[in-house]
């Protein structure tokens, strides 16, 4: 058995997995979760932050990282939480995406790891949806104007959920028809 012979359901769970691993890595990593143009005198420019770097461009971007712009340790401590449940969603979907790659090309009944993949599915859509929650309830004062990075992260959420219901109905597709197939070769073997 191998990919051709995998259902079409397990096919759309693989490439939405992979879309899931490939978004939340952008998410995760470039710093667009906040972004919001200023203007101080006469000089315009925008602020933008992710989860490691705060950026500013008047003209031309500097960068530093959060823990060195003097911020709060309120402040560190939510977002060490946002930045934890992002790379656990990260992660999982990472495992995630192994799995099925080896449930579909190194199939031998390994139905098991399918539904391991699937269930870590979930568990990276409820790591992304408690990081861009905290992001959210947290950064009400801080940094309120929401960007790109935290659209992805939302995106990540529903791809994951939409991911794991059709794992769950491939699986149970994939068990009632060895059921069948079992009933029908138990049948031939009465007749």
């Amino acid at each position: 058995m191998g990919f051709s012979d995998t259902s079409l359901l397990c096919k759309i769970v693989f490439i939405l997995l992979s879309l899931c691993f490939i978004t939340d890595l952008i998410g995760f990593s470039i710093p667009y979760w906040y972004w919001k143009e200023f203007m101080i005198s006469s000089i315009s420019g925008k602020d933008y932050a992710g989860l490691w770097d705060w950026c500013t461009e008047t003209g031309k971007a500097s960068c530093n990282k959060i823990e060195d712009n003097n911020r709060s340790d309120f402040f560190l401590y939510w977002l060490k939480a946002v930045r934890t449940f992002s790379a656990l969603s990260w992660i999982c979907f990472l495992v995630a995406l192994v799995l099925i790659i080896v449930y579909m090309f190194w199939k031998s009944d390994k139905i098991a790891l399918y539904m391991i993949a699937v269930c870590l599915s979930f568990v990276g859509a409820v790591c992304a949806m408690i990081a861009f929650s905290v992001y959210t309830v947290e950064s009400t004062g801080i940094m309120k104007e929401y960007s790109a990075s935290f659209a992805l992260t939302i995106a990540v959420f529903v791809m994951g959920l939409v991911t794991g219901v059709l794992g769950v109905i491939d699986y149970i597709g994939v068990v009632v028809g060895k059921l069948k197939v079992a009933h029908a070769v138990e049948s031939r073997g009465e007749n």
